[in-house]
């Protein structure tokens, strides 16, 4: 059931966009399912996505009612679609094995925003963490 749902990346503006974890996750069952070639074109659609899109210009609508972030004066959008970009990157180079690829497109996210919840969670760590 992990396998089954949307597939393609979207920018994840709003709040029913689909996320890309869902995908990297979709590809991770796919891989213990034994599909490895559908798991790598669920993961190469998150790098291809992130490469077609990662100098995009984002604009929403001013009236938009599902937006997650309630500061959106102070945010510069922009920015934030690069962040997302690099993560998908990062996640489908995860999941593809590419590791130091991966972990470039981890250390990208964070450098520019160190409390991605995401990239903290999924990157590759040399040592255990500590608290």
């Amino acid at each position: 059931m992990a396998a089954i749902g949307l597939d393609e990346p979207t920018p994840a503006i709003y709040y029913n966009d689909q996320q890309p974890d869902k995908i990297f996750y979709q590809g991770l069952a796919l891989k213990q399912l034994g599909k490895t070639t559908e798991a790598a074109q669920k993961f190469q659609r998150l790098i291809d996505y992130a490469m077609a899109h990662e100098n995009d210009t984002i604009r929403i609508d001013f009236f938009a009612v599902s937006l997650p972030d309630l500061m959106i004066f102070d945010d510069d959008l922009d920015v934030k679609n690069k962040v997302h970009c690099y993560y998908l990157a990062a996640l489908g180079h995860y999941g593809l094995n590419n590791l130091k690829e991966a972990e470039k497109y981890f250390n990208k996210v964070i450098s520019i925003d160190p409390c991605h919840l995401g990239a903290s969670i999924h990157k590759p760590q040399k040592e255990p963490a500590t608290l």
